[in-house]
């Protein structure tokens, strides 16, 4: 059998730092290209009949990492890890909020606990999308509805020290929840438990479920190791 050589996703890339990460016993991840002063970009694949009404948690997740937990659950399921995102933000000098506690979650059902009110902190993080049917980046707000109208406000939070104890996954998250990287600063955990509002993927934005984009987390104004 001869073998068939294929051209790497991003060869056009010149200068590219590609950053990976073992992780035992499951499914390699992929590759995470670093772009100086403020840019990463990696793979996902669209997931957006799951995400609009999927068995749990619907509207929640943006952008998990394929292997996690929630995986099932995402707008988009990243070729990469939670974990190779962070660690490639901060290469780029970002540093997280890291101002949610798992109280957050834990306690959203609890009125008398202020966690679940917390707004994720950190530098703010355009979320941008490469469709195979356009040249140009779009945000990840406009491919999504959003019946309260406040939109999305991205932030680094990190949360790295919560990956071991979820194992979600989650890289970004459409609201302020300690398992995101990149959390929504719009809209707290609270919000989502009273049901404020819940996205949806938007009618015709996104191609069919299965086809593979590019995401693009671009830093503004990172700051400097």
């Amino acid at each position: 059998m001869h073998s068939v050589s294929r051209k790497p996703f991003f060869a056009t890339f010149v200068g590219a730092i590609l950053v990976s990460a073992a992780c035992g016993g499951q499914e390699a991840p992929g590759r995470v290209i670093v772009r100086r002063p403020n840019e990463i970009e990696f793979t996902a694949t669209v997931n957006a009949k799951a995400f609009d009404s999927g068995w749990m948690m619907p509207g929640y997740h943006a952008l998990v990492w394929k292997g996690g937990r929630m995986a099932h659950a995402a707008l988009l399921q990243a070729d990469v890890t939670d974990r190779q995102v962070v660690e490639a933000l901060e290469g780029l000098g970002a540093r997280p909020g890291n101002n949610l506690p798992m109280e957050a979650w834990e306690e959203r059902k609890n009125p008398k606990d202020p966690a679940p009110d917390t707004a994720v902190a950190g530098p703010n993080v355009e979320v941008l999308l490469g469709l195979p049917s356009r040249t140009d980046l779009i945000p990840l707000a406009s491919a999504l509805e959003d019946r309260q109208g406040r939109g999305l406000e991205m932030r680094f939070g990190g949360n790295a020290a919560n990956i071991p104890k979820w194992k979600s996954g989650c890289i970004v998250c459409l609201y302020s929840c300690p398992g995101s990287k990149v959390g929504n600063a719009r809209y707290t955990v609270r919000d989502y438990e009273k049901g404020v509002t819940r996205f949806r993927a938007k009618p015709g934005v996104l191609p069919p479920d299965g086809t593979r984009i590019r995401v693009v987390l671009r830093v503004n104004a990172p700051q400097k190791a």
